[in-house]
């Protein structure tokens, strides 16, 4: 089944697709779980300055609907083969700026990539140039479980770029909080305040533009 998903999804442009068991599941029953990695537009991220452009927006967007899009897919591809699946949107905050589930903590699991110091996921094939999708279901799956460490060390490039001073420059560890690395409410003030005229203030991106695991030929 594996096989199968991987080529289904290479087929829909996933860049890094990984397999874990999520016991937090949102949806009762369903715990193996696809983690899927999409690549942003280097193009349109190296555009990204002291702050967002409008095309950062709409790519942001466009990759949002894109995820979602394909995420369902999967899940209609598995539901031809008799199993249940449920698919976590792609973008969507519920109370204390949070969605339903983390992706970060499925493609983390996965052994694509790590938690970096800007709290965003740093992918091992593109660093943080990337959007997640997450599927869950009762397939049978070929799992494994990770806990890939921090590899930001002693670098602060994110922490300085952040016109919120959101980051807390800190290393993240397994059982750590968001808020202990990360202040997510002064950056979503600071986007609204700053950046209303692009994008409704609804994106950043300083920091994943910074972080020298994206530069071109870095892993």
């Amino acid at each position: 089944m594996n096989t199968e998903i991987q080529k289904f999804l290479k087929e829909q442009f996933v860049s890094e697709i990984g397999f874990t068991t999520c016991p937090e599941t949102p949806f009762p029953g369903l715990r193996n779980t696809v983690s899927m990695v999409f690549h942003l537009s280097e193009a349109v991220v190296d555009q990204i300055t002291d702050k967002p452009t409008h095309t950062y927006f709409h790519h942001y967007r466009t990759m949002n609907a894109h995820i979602d899009a394909v995420s369902m897919r999967l899940v209609l591809f598995l539901q031809e083969k008799g199993y249940r699946a449920a698919a976590v949107p792609a973008s969507q905050s519920t109370e204390g700026l949070s969605g339903i589930f983390s992706h970060k903590m499925a493609a983390v699991r996965a052994g694509l990539g790590y938690i970096g110091k800007s709290c965003l996921f740093i992918s091992n094939g593109f660093g943080p140039r990337v959007r997640l999708g997450t599927v869950f279901t009762d397939a049978p799956l070929e799992t494994v479980s990770f806990s890939q460490k921090s590899a930001c060390g002693t670098c602060d490039a994110c922490a300085k770029a952040c016109g919120a001073m959101a980051i807390r420059n800190v290393n993240f560890e397994e059982g750590m909080e968001r808020e202990d690395i990360f202040d997510a409410r002064a950056c979503s003030d600071y986007m609204k305040e700053k950046f209303k005229h692009i994008g409704r203030g609804a994106v950043c991106g300083v920091c994943m533009k910074v972080c020298p695991k994206g530069a071109r030929g870095q892993k």
